[in-house]
């Protein structure tokens, strides 16, 4: 009898555990499945953030600048002004094109399929950053010089060395902070895939 209710006890804990091994697979996708979601909200929440910023800032600048160019009546604010706004522009109408791309993201709704879309989108994210940040902080200096009409001269004199090697370590800085973060969301997305595979 005690043989008996011993098989029974073994016999009823191996169908649990084969419930709990059917269950794991699907239970670790629902997880890894809201872990994605959150990630694409969270990067929705970053460019608004960003937006947000630039847009206060660009307002403050409006604000600011007349007060501090004593009504433009100082040579060469309003070229200065025209500048400003050109940057705030350009940096705005980028980040609103990276949050228009998140939030028309269509994702595949098998869960391997949309962690590679994920981390293809991000991986492009971080390359197209990287290459604007160079771009901007390149152009905020030679494109500068055109707003005040210099155009290419006098570029090599000690002066504008010493401004080329301030804005160069300024985007160094720049893109190590972009790539810190994209790589963060990248190694992320890259264990859940891990964990769905060894599933």
């Amino acid at each position: 009898m005690e043989l008996d209710d011993f098989k029974n006890k073994w016999q009823q804990e191996n169908d649990r555990l084969a419930r709990q091994q059917h269950k794991a697979p699907a239970a670790i996708e629902q997880l890894l499945s809201h872990k994605t979601t959150d990630l694409v909200s969270v990067m929705k929440r970053k460019y608004e953030k960003i937006i947000t910023m630039m847009l206060g800032s660009m307002l403050l600048m409006i604000l600011v600048f007349s007060v501090i160019s004593d009504g433009f009546a100082y040579p060469g604010s309003a070229y200065g002004f025209a500048k400003c706004m050109f940057f705030y522009v350009l940096l705005i109408a980028f980040y609103w094109l990276k949050f228009r791309t998140v939030l028309h993201l269509t994702l595949s709704d098998f869960l391997e399929t949309r962690m590679t879309q994920l981390l293809h989108v991000l991986e492009k994210s971080r390359r197209i950053e990287i290459i604007f940040c160079i771009v901007f902080y390149v152009a905020l200096l030679t494109v500068g010089r055109f707003f005040y009409g210099k155009g290419l001269e006098g570029l090599f004199t000690l002066q504008m060395l010493g401004l080329f090697s301030l804005s160069l370590i300024f985007t160094v800085a720049m893109i190590w902070l972009v790539a810190r973060r994209h790589t963060r969301q990248i190694n992320e997305l890259k264990q859940y895939l891990e964990e769905y595979k060894a599933a």
